[in-house]
């Protein structure tokens, strides 16, 4: 048996270390019962517990020596779970409860208040991930990630503990509550994978795997979810705390004004999501109340998301309101570097897609910008739209703090004076935009608007001067490109007058009538006809990013005559 915990880390028989948590000594009593005994490490060093000279001797100098290696600091009794002795008898895993002859670990004696003779167990899967299950209690078990979810008790439930050996962890301190009982776990060989801990743990999954069929009590993924509440549920059928799934918040990967995005883990299955979580606003009024307009907002982007054919997985309310998504490791298309032009294709031809069933079912976006849509290459390239819902119109203070290429993809009836609404070919101009950036690139936008001086009407003029003059240089940009398949899209989406603006369905119908666009068999979803970006029998290609708008040369300003101010 290794004498510190470094020296543990070290040997390749140590499966778990079991420390006691809690602040009531239900666990450090627990740990210390007598048949716990083989897996006990006592703490050593501090004071000793009997008088070690006579009353009558002086007492001894200090020795001056480093401290002992057996001084150990914020040293606790703690188990010590080997391979040697687990694999003895473990066909259901590492067993936790209070029956004697069931549990390698006893949380109590028979009848301790809220622990069951079958608590939980720790097992590890064919990929040597390792997990706890808790199918059999009573009452219940909840597992916290470094302090996350120390509430979320849940009954016929598993989470996972550790990635495959060697896979960096993102969970440091684990620990697993049991109605007031506490344990901290950590598995210290786990990280550094050496051949003789991958093999104990080979041997560990055996055991278990030889019995795995005559046992009764563990639940099919599907009573799983029946057990659970529908991920899918709207909004009015909110999860109660006890039925809806846990997450545990990972590495910040987004901020804005509405909160934050992580990474997120989904306990059951170790799936890596996206987590988006909301701030509530300052010195809103109202707060205490059961809907608030911020939650009521929230509560609308989930419910857009929820019917997009690229479809949320989750939506918590407390203890913070939480949408969870898909990850898409790539980021967004904005950050994913230059792509070839049949992706751009593809992605046009699938936001169109995405665009015709949201609008279809009376939603807009209202926000769609390049940093808003989301990308994967692998299997298959898709994209998908984010952040609905939340945008709004754009007000003139917004104008003076948000343009940082936003407000170039803004459609004109957005703007201040222009119009006293929108509809859904707002988000048509800004796709037209947004492909026009892509495939040929746009001019340089105008200079904005000296608003220092200027309040109300006066700022609204500038702003209404100015989106009249960036549209009429995307209009003649589209106007001065040769007739390819994209620019008879293009075209239509790129009209300053909302009225005259083609449908998503109807540019997606064009698409697919001219042969720029196909369906995937795989998934159906819309993507480039191959035979579209071939040259044509002149070689000049049926679409082709302009050699003159390459992004090596940068943008290239163009002449325009200003849409009229009555216009």
């Amino acid at each position: 048996m290794p004498d510190t915990l470094s020296d543990m880390r070290y040997d390749e028989n140590v499966f778990a270390v079991v420390t006691a948590y809690d602040l009531k000594n239900k666990a450090s009593s627990a740990l210390k019962l007598p048949h716990n005994s083989k897996w006990l490490r006592s703490a050593v060093g501090g004071v000793a517990e009997t008088p070690t000279i006579d009353s009558r001797e002086a007492t001894p100098a200090a020795s001056g020596d480093t401290p002992s290696e057996d001084d150990e600091p914020h040293a606790a009794d703690r188990l010590i779970v080997t391979f040697d002795k687990l694999l003895l008898d473990c066909p259901s895993g590492l067993q936790f409860g209070t029956r004697p002859t069931s549990s390698h670990i006893l949380l109590g004696h028979r009848g301790t208040r809220g622990i069951s003779a079958r608590q939980y167990n720790i097992v590890v899967d064919e990929e040597l991930r390792i997990w706890l299950h808790d199918y059999t209690s009573t009452h219940g078990t909840a597992v916290a990630h470094d302090g996350q979810n120390e509430e979320e008790t849940r009954k016929k439930e598993k989470w996972i503990l550790a990635f495959g050996p060697g896979m960096e962890t993102s969970f440091h301190k684990i620990t697993v509550y049991s109605s007031g009982l506490a344990i901290r776990i950590e598995f210290p060989n786990h990280e550094s994978a050496r051949s003789q801990y991958i093999k104990n743990l080979k041997r560990f999954f055996d055991r278990q795997n030889a019995h795995a069929f005559d046992r009764s009590d563990i639940p099919t993924l599907r009573e799983l979810e029946v057990d659970s509440a529908s991920t899918t549920q709207a909004p009015s059928e909110a999860q109660t705390p006890s039925q809806r799934l846990v997450y545990y918040k990972d590495k910040l990967i987004g901020t804005g004004a509405y909160g934050m995005v992580h990474t997120a883990i989904r306990t059951r299955d170790a799936t890596v999501v996206a987590a988006k979580t909301f701030t509530r606003p300052a010195n809103k009024r109202g707060l205490d109340e059961a809907d608030p307009r911020w939650l009521m907002g929230i509560r609308r982007e989930f419910a857009i998301m929820r019917d997009n054919p690229h479809a949320i997985l989750d939506f918590h309310e407390t203890p913070e309101p939480m949408i969870v998504m898909a990850y898409y490791p790539r980021g967004n298309i904005a950050d994913a570097g230059l792509m070839d032009d049949e992706l751009y294709v593809s992605a046009l031809g699938q936001i169109l897609d995405g665009l015709s069933h949201l609008h279809a079912q009376g939603t807009v976006h209202r926000d769609l910008k390049p940093e808003n849509i989301l990308v994967e290459t692998q299997p298959l390239f898709k994209v998908v739209i984010a952040d609905f819902g939340l945008a709004k119109v754009i007000d003139t203070a917004t104008l003076l703090t948000t343009f940082c290429g936003t407000l170039k993809y803004a459609a004109p009836e957005v703007f201040p004076g222009i119009s006293d609404g929108h509809g859904p070919t707002a988000d048509i101009w800004s796709l037209g935009v947004i492909g026009l950036e892509w495939l040929y690139d746009i001019p340089a936008a105008p200079r904005l608007p000296k608003v220092k001086d200027k309040q109300g009407d006066a700022l609204d003029r500038s702003w209404n001067r100015w989106i009249k003059l960036w549209s009429a240089k995307l209009i003649a940009k589209v106007r001065d490109e040769d007739d390819d398949l994209v620019i008879q899209i293009l075209s239509h989406m790129l009209a300053y007058e909302a009225s005259d603006r083609w449908s998503a369905k109807r540019c997606l119908e064009q698409g697919f009538t001219n042969g720029l666009f196909r369906r995937r068999e795989a998934d159906d979803l819309v993507i480039c006809d191959d035979e579209s970006a071939d040259p044509s029998s002149d070689g000049s290609g049926r679409f082709r990013r302009s050699q003159a708008l390459s992004p090596k040369q940068g943008p290239v300003e163009v002449t325009v005559t200003p849409v009229p101010a009555g216009s």
